[in-house]
């Protein structure tokens, strides 16, 4: 179980570090969208990932 928790922090690490790219792209005078729609994407797959972490941690009654 404790891979998992390290697992799990680290794929929130990604999460917020790509949120923070993805604020500065959409910060520039001269946006890159596409750049910026690729970034999305993988903040959503890391979303996901994280989800299924949780899902699989989760211990049925």
């Amino acid at each position: 179980m404790e891979y998992s928790t390290t697992a799990l922090e680290t794929l929130k690490l990604e999460h917020a570090h790509l949120d923070a790219v993805i604020k500065e792209e959409e910060g520039h005078v001269w946006k890159n969208l596409i750049r910026i729609e690729q970034l999305k994407r993988e903040k959503l797959k890391k979303k996901d990932a994280i989800l299924r972490r949780r899902i699989q941690c989760v211990k049925p009654i």
